[in-house]
């Protein structure tokens, strides 16, 4: 961790699985370098330990594992009240790119839009359309239209079938 302080870095992202709430708490003093979670934490609870625990103070929720934006919005709500800003963890997905735009947009507290800029991603550039592109300074707005402002390519869609099974291994 003081290598990190020194060297200036931004934060310290998931150094350890989202359930390892006892690696995190060991971590606490280390350093100055802040620490990043919740891409793998799921609802509002866990985001509650996380505060409680008062280690992970860079929030990532990935909209698409909290359970939407209805979740979203209660944790964004829970880590303005600890003065801490929200930077989701964007799937690769262009439905989970549109809805995170629209959360940053309707937060108080909305920190860094994290983009797949992956040169081939049919799932991003193909699936939803419009595509969001970062503008000459880097930023992006959220796509306009009725409800996440894009619409899904559904013959696209069907060349990617339903897998049974848990959706994350490790």
């Amino acid at each position: 961790m003081p290598c990190l302080d020194d060297a200036g870095v931004g934060w310290l992202e998931e150094p350890f699985p989202a359930h390892d709430f006892r690696s995190y708490r060991a971590i606490k003093g280390l350093g100055a370098t802040p620490i990043a979670a919740g891409e793998n934490h799921y609802t509002r609870f866990e985001f509650e330990r996380l505060l409680e625990d008062e280690v992970v103070t860079v929030w990532q929720p990935d909209l698409s594992k909290t359970g939407g934006l209805t979740e979203a919005l209660r944790i964004a709500r829970l880590a303005a009240g600890a003065g801490f800003r929200i930077h989701p963890h964007t799937s690769v997905t262009g439905l989970n790119v549109a809805a995170s735009l629209h959360f940053l947009a309707a937060i108080p507290n909305a920190g860094y839009f994290e983009a797949d800029c992956a040169a081939f991603n049919p799932l991003r550039t193909v699936l939803t359309s419009p595509v969001a592109t970062a503008d000459a300074e880097g930023s992006f707005m959220p796509p306009a239209g009725p409800g996440l402002g894009v619409e899904v390519d559904t013959p696209a869609l069907a060349q990617y079938p339903v897998e049974t099974g848990a959706g994350y291994v490790i």
